[in-house]
């Protein structure tokens, strides 16, 4: 029995040597970009944490949970394949989820700046029809003004002329 025991203790030592290992083998792909580029669910990994504990899949799912950390403890996500996988393998694995990440980061900025110029565009559009009013109606108090100032001219022309 205590042989057992002892099987599963290294066993488990072990998985969490493995898991340290890939933890950090994903911290320094990540390292190797922008922090403030990293998507969401890799930012766990930034810095070089170490596992302090970790949950297998339950029912129906598919990643492993890790907390990671030893001061500010946080948790992540990682698929259990990723656990069979070759060094080369998981970088490329990581690397596809961070520009997947960064593609959809960069098509919702891309979205967002688009609404801005269509914004733009709209609120021009309509201060150019609000100052092509303004001018009509400039135009037309001041040809008022004019018809008003010409015909207070002829009348005082006529009044001294009589």
């Amino acid at each position: 029995m205590k042989r057992k025991t002892t099987e599963i203790v290294d066993a488990t030592i072990e998985l969490f040597a493995e898991l340290d290992r890939m933890v950090g083998l994903i911290s320094r792909v990540l390292a190797k970009f922008p922090a403030r580029t990293v998507p969401q669910r890799l930012r766990p990994f930034l810095g070089s944490p170490t596992v302090v504990f970790a949950r297998p899949p339950m029912n129906g799912e598919s990643e492993i949970v890790l907390e990671l950390g030893m001061t500010r403890k946080t948790q992540a996500r990682i698929p259990v394949e990723w656990l069979m996988m070759h060094q080369s393998e998981l970088t490329s694995a990581v690397r596809k989820i961070y520009w997947g990440g960064r593609e959809h980061s960069l098509r919702h900025e891309l979205t967002r700046l688009e609404k801005a110029i269509a914004d733009h565009n709209r609120q021009g559009a309509y201060h150019r029809d609000k100052a092509s009013e303004a001018r009509r109606e400039h135009g037309r108090i001041a040809a008022g003004i004019r018809r008003c100032s010409a015909s207070k001219g002829s009348a005082a022309r006529g009044d001294s002329g009589g």
